[in-house]
């Protein structure tokens, strides 16, 4: 299972520095702002776009066909994928709870608040995708992919031009109760879907 993730890593370790700029684009937005919601939420995008990239990497060179000539279970395959987005996530929310805490203007709550609910919503957006990728390949899942990322950003604009107001902070804070338990139910559901998919796919 490691073996699997450090492959991963050396894979995305050639496109490191465009997302390395990219981090330093939205840390000075953050900085400019004094707001590093954004940052925090741009950032938590790119920990799960970072596995996918990755299984595009393994799609192109026909890994998982070379991987299964090995001793190494299917569960293992798709577990490493679900692993390395989940560091990736938590790698995210350290480094924006840190920049709120010595650059932003949140309190310590909210910084915990906000970046607690980019983390599970990205946990949520990661259980979507995966099954879709590992039942139809990364090319042709990537639309899908792509929907699911910003259908979000998509749903809150388009209620705020019909005059919907967002949530006041204490239904925020009752929601955020509730993410926990839907990230930990729909991440369970997915790796159980993705398996199941991967082990009846053909290479």
């Amino acid at each position: 299972m490691i073996g699997l993730i450090l492959k991963d890593f050396l894979n995305l370790k050639r496109h490191s520095k465009i997302y390395f700029i990219l981090v330093i684009f939205y840390f000075i937005l953050g900085i400019t702002n004094k707001d590093f919601s954004m940052f925090g939420s741009m950032i938590a995008m790119m920990a799960v776009i970072l596995p996918v990239t990755s299984m595009a990497y393994d799609e192109k060179n026909n890994w998982d066909r070379y991987a299964l000539t090995m001793p190494i279970s299917r569960r293992d395959l798709v577990l490493s994928r679900y692993i390395l987005s989940f560091i990736f996530l938590v790698l995210a929310f350290i480094i924006s709870m840190l920049l709120n805490l010595i650059f932003g203007s949140s309190s310590f709550i909210e910084s915990v608040l906000i970046n607690s609910g980019i983390l599970l919503f990205g946990i949520i957006i990661m259980s979507a995708i995966f099954p879709v990728l590992f039942k139809y390949g990364v090319e042709k899942g990537r639309l899908f992919m792509m929907i699911i990322l910003f259908a979000p950003t998509a749903v809150i604009m388009l209620l705020s031009r019909l005059g919907f107001t967002l949530p006041d902070k204490g239904a925020a804070k009752v929601l955020l109760y509730f993410l926990p338990v839907i990230a930990v139910a729909a991440s369970a559901v997915s790796v159980l879907i993705s398996v199941s998919i991967y082990r009846k796919k053909e290479f």
